[in-house]
């Protein structure tokens, strides 16, 4: 059986584990539960000094992931990692004769431990990731086109009657979300149109189809409905999500965010420019950055390449073809679109 553990995207508890060490600082060995955030403000009085302490050091790919027995080396406002600590070596011993081993009787095989049960980490989602679809959904979305009578709203149980994309693909008992098209989403870099920014409107079930149009009933509003609303498959919110390490390191963008926002922070949902057909799979994480430009003292060096400053966190939800919606887990810089996303695959 696997065991689930739920990342909360608070603060954890820190657990005490410092040891003095002599003229060389203190040092802690990180304990299940602690975070870069956590250590920061325990120790140094800064919880704002972890993106410095995750950036320069290599040996930890993921702030989120740091292991028990990595050790950090703390000084007067300063931390270093020490890393985990090693065996000691075995003493050198002369080569013994060769012993053929035989194998494990039946009985001995059976009162064999059973291997460790594998560790998993769950996010929660804090809903769904509406708010953004790719072109190509929007071309085969349905369409409401008429209802039983004259009237211009439509709203909760009321019968109407639809246009769809693929009509011999659907039948009675598919559920639907209605769906207003806002402003087109191109892409920071290339201009190419990926998709529309969509505000949710309710949802309907078919009752059933004739050779030309699907009789539905919605059966919510969240705002007006009326002739025209477009119809997208209904896709029941992930309320959690399993962290999944990348097999790929891919390089995208920040393309669009929900409800339009400009500014975003922690717990923001964003859609990046990634998808199925580039590798990238639900439960990914994401490095969140910006490209560093070089000060006005050394602009004559144009082909300088400074490392890039670091924003945050996301993990993704959803992928669709070309795009992925991604949840913000931790942010220490407003992130806006056209900022960089890669793929964390240590």
């Amino acid at each position: 059986m696997t065991m689930k553990k739920i990342l909360i995207l608070g603060l954890l508890l820190l657990l005490p584990a410092v040891s003095l060490a002599a003229n060389d600082g203190r040092i802690y060995t990180i304990k299940k539960g602690d975070t870069l955030w956590g250590i920061s403000e325990r120790f140094i009085k800064d919880p704002y000094y972890w993106p410095n302490l995750w950036s320069n050091n290599p040996s930890i790919p993921n702030p989120h992931l740091i292991y028990p027995g990595q050790q950090l080396k703390i000084y007067d406002g300063r931390i270093e990692i020490v890393g985990k600590q090693m065996p000691a070596e075995e003493p050198a011993v002369a080569p013994a004769k060769p012993v053929v081993e035989q194998p494990p009787a039946a009985e001995q095989q059976q009162n064999e431990p059973p291997p460790a049960p594998q560790e998993e980490i769950v996010i929660k989602t804090l809903g769904g990731a509406e708010g953004f679809v790719a072109t190509d959904d929007l071309q085969q979305a349905g369409k409401i086109i008429d209802t039983t009578d004259n009237r211009i709203m439509m709203a909760d149980g009321d019968t109407v009657f639809c246009e769809m994309g693929h009509l011999a693909d659907v039948k009675p008992g598919d559920a639907f979300n209605l769906i207003e098209v806002g402003k087109e989403i191109q892409h920071p870099v290339t201009g190419e149109v990926l998709g529309n920014q969509v505000a949710t409107l309710g949802s309907l079930i078919i009752l059933s189809t004739n050779e030309q149009v699907a009789t539905a009933k919605i059966t919510s509003s969240y705002r007006e409905i009326r002739r025209g609303a477009l119809l997208i498959p209904f896709t029941p919110p992930a309320l959690e999500v399993v962290l999944k390490q990348s097999q790929h390191q891919l390089d995208g963008f920040v393309i669009a965010a929900k409800e339009g926002k400009i500014s975003l922070g922690q717990n923001d949902m964003i859609y990046i420019d990634l998808g199925k057909q580039d590798g990238l799979e639900s439960g990914n994480l994401l490095y969140l950055t910006r490209t560093r430009k070089p000060s006005e003292l050394i602009r004559e060096q144009t082909n300088l390449k400074l490392p890039n400053v670091l924003l945050g966190s996301a993990v993704v939800l959803e992928t669709k073809q070309r795009t992925a919606s991604a949840l913000v887990i931790k942010a220490v810089e407003s992130i806006y679109l056209g900022d960089n996303v890669q793929t964390v695959t240590e």
